[in-house]
């Protein structure tokens, strides 16, 4: 099954109208927060019929009437806060649905491979042999709702096939659905028209969700295709005809609530073409992609990325790893090494650095497990030599995907770790020790969200489906290159700052007009004129240009990051014969190599600075609107998000 497109459909075209689900259920920490039918912010005081669910409004609460969930959750009582019934909530809602539209009975005769249209992967999910932990929860689940229908219902059959192909068919096609500032706060089911959209590793579509105020006018410009074939529910066309009922009952009887999900071109599509969206994360390699495809959805991928022979650039690069012999101190490159295991004991390394931050709350730690992974490598023992094991030291390119997340953590963590030491600080003292450390943690945050953005760009150019990473990556390191430029106490020591403020059409580039084109488009709609990959490198170069002003001071104190000349540096680190030991981390500064301004080497006035960092910090941050308009639209929490931004600039 897939769905093609029914016209030629042009990049950043909305192609569907807003759907809404078939079941959806909120995430355990969002139910006293969230409406759990439309998933709403809950007003004060929320509508509840029980201590389980709550409802923004009268329409929502009649609209979200379900006996099986209520009469299951009177029984099993939520679990600890270890896990989450959100799978299980969206399987009894449409386990209801299914039975009030079935005819006849659906206890009186054997569990279709499809319902509404979906697969339900039954078959492949609930084999016993195989004895997962996914396989023991569906098993569980099932007999437990199950033995309540049982208890409701007098011509419930012996088993629980059912109840197995409903709690496949949810765990199969459900997709995470996101709040307006891009929080995962629960999980959807839609009709085919949306759930018959293939996967691919490089997506010509993605989609996004719509609050219930949201206007639509948008057709639907894809539909079905499919070749006939004899199942439960028929031909092709039968199927249509179910979907088209489904949608009918869902108008009339669920009042269209829940949370509507659109999508989106994110190339040209032409008229036949398939449309495909993303299943998993895109900036993993080709085997952690296959590997999240198979446990999940029980299928490999084949689209072009992964059948690419060799591998493409992107996905060699986020896997690419060097090792050395730690007692030879030379580069020379070994190869007799097991690269899984290497990637699996530094994923091991970098998990625990970040979960003990996000779980204990130590950004400290974190910032120095991952600092020296960045910096010396990674210590390991496992290349054979006749001689036994011996050490060596693994080093990843600076776009492998576990770097990736290490640079999103350290982001985090040296900002927290700035707020933390301003708070220390006493406003009297403008030489305190806590608020110069303060300064150079901020400086650092910011050096390393912008070279997340850099390189995720880097990446982004290869491959264009990476455009939706790209457009977030943007938008973090514009907010914090404004955060460091804007924090008056972290200027302190240096200048006087009581009359400086961010008159933004001071900030404007002069070398480029694309700024208003973009504000032009975002707030009258118009279509950007130029071309899509000229405009893309057009705004890049001049994001470089102005980031070699400041790339210096920026990274001061940062052995990794002055490694790279500039954000925009995906070469390996520069090394010399010292670097196993810790010491070749290149550390001179980035202007023996540039002609531009270093901070570090000749005292600047901190406006001067400043003006760089905060004029930095607004490209970035447009270049991200940009993306993010083709991505989601206009309108799109992103770019609410920097409109707010800017808004606090003026």
């Amino acid at each position: 099954m897939e769905m093609r497109a029914l016209e030629d459909i042009e990049m950043a075209e909305d192609i569907t109208p807003p759907l809404f689900p078939l079941t959806s259920a909120l995430h355990d920490s969002f139910l006293s927060t969230h409406c759990s039918s439309c998933f709403s912010l809950l007003p004060n005081p929320p509508i509840s019929h029980s201590p389980l669910l709550h409802y923004c409004s009268l329409k929502c609460s009649l609209s979200h009437s379900d006996p099986l969930t209520a009469a299951f959750f009177s029984i099993h009582p939520l679990p600890d806060a270890s896990s989450d019934t959100s799978d299980l909530r969206a399987s009894l809602r449409l386990l209801h649905l299914h039975l009030l539209l079935s005819h006849p009975s659906p206890s009186l005769s054997p569990p279709p491979h499809r319902i509404f249209g979906l697969l339900t992967n039954r078959h492949k999910l609930m084999t016993p042999q195989n004895g997962s932990e996914v396989f023991l929860k569906l098993r569980e689940a099932a007999n437990a709702i199950a033995a309540l229908r049982r208890k409701i219902y007098a011509d419930i059959s012996p088993g629980t096939a059912l109840e197995e192909a409903v709690l496949c068919l949810v765990l199969t096609n459900a997709v995470d659905v996101q709040d307006s500032i891009g929080q995962t706060i629960g999980i959807a089911v839609y009709a085919p028209t949306f759930s018959w959209i293939n996967h691919s590793c490089s997506p010509n579509a993605c989609y996004r969700f719509e609050t219930p105020s949201d206007s639509f006018t948008t057709r639907f410009r894809i539909a079905p295709s499919c070749t006939d074939f004899v199942s439960d529910e028929g031909t092709c066309r039968q199927m249509g005809n179910v979907r088209s009922n489904i949608l009918d009952f869902m108008r009339e009887d669920f009042q269209g609530n829940g949370p509507r999900v659109v999508v989106r071109s994110i190339k040209r599509i032409k008229k036949g073409e398939a449309v495909t969206i993303a299943y998993c994360d895109l900036l993993q390699p080709k085997a952690r992609r296959q590997s999240e495809l198979w446990s999940r959805y029980q299928f490999v991928c084949s689209c072009q990325r992964c059948s690419a022979v060799p591998l493409t650039y992107v996905d060699h690069a986020l896997q690419e790893i060097s090792a050395v012999k730690v007692e030879l101190l030379d580069s020379a490159p070994i190869s007799n090494f097991d690269h899984d295991t290497a990637v699996r004991r530094i994923d091991e390394y970098v998990d625990n650095a970040i979960t003990e931050y996000l779980s204990i709350g130590s950004p400290e730690s974190c910032c120095e497990k991952l600092q020296n992974l960045l910096t010396f490598g990674f210590r390991d023992e496992q290349v054979e030599d006749g001689e036994g094991k011996q050490p060596v030291s693994l080093r990843l390119h600076p776009s492998h995907f576990l770097l990736l997340n290490a640079y999103t953590a350290l982001t985090s963590a040296y900002k927290v770790r700035s707020c933390d030491l301003l708070a220390l600080s006493s406003e009297m003292d403008k030489d305190n020790e806590n608020r110069h450390n303060a300064l150079t943690m901020s400086k650092t945050s910011a050096a390393y969200a912008l070279f997340l953005a850099g390189a995720t760009h880097h990446l982004f150019l290869f491959e264009p489906s990476l455009i939706a990473s790209a457009a977030n990556c943007w938008v973090v390191a514009g907010e914090s290159l404004l955060i460091l430029a804007r924090h008056s106490s972290l200027w302190a020591t240096t200048t006087n700052t009581s009359d400086w403020g961010f008159p933004l059409g001071k900030r404007m580039c002069s070398n480029c007009s694309w700024v208003d084109e973009f504000n032009g488009s975002r707030i009258h709609g118009r279509r950007i004129q130029a071309d899509f990959r000229e405009f893309s490198i057009g705004i890049s170069n001049c994001i470089a240009s102005i980031s070699r002003k400041c790339w210096s001071f920026l990274t001061h104190g940062c052995p990794y990051l002055k490694a790279f000349t500039d954000p925009f540096d995906f070469s390996w680190p520069k090394t010399n014969d010292g670097d196993i030991g810790g010491h070749g981390i290149d550390r001179s500064c980035a202007c023996s190599k540039t002609k531009d301004i270093c901070f570090e080497c000749e005292p600047q006035d901190s406006n001067q600075e400043r003006e760089s960092i905060s004029g930095l910090g607004i490209h970035c941050l447009y270049y991200g609107g940009y993306l993010a308009s083709i991505c989601y639209g206009y309108h799109s929490h992103l770019a609410s998000q920097i409109q707010n931004i800017l808004n606090d600039l003026n």
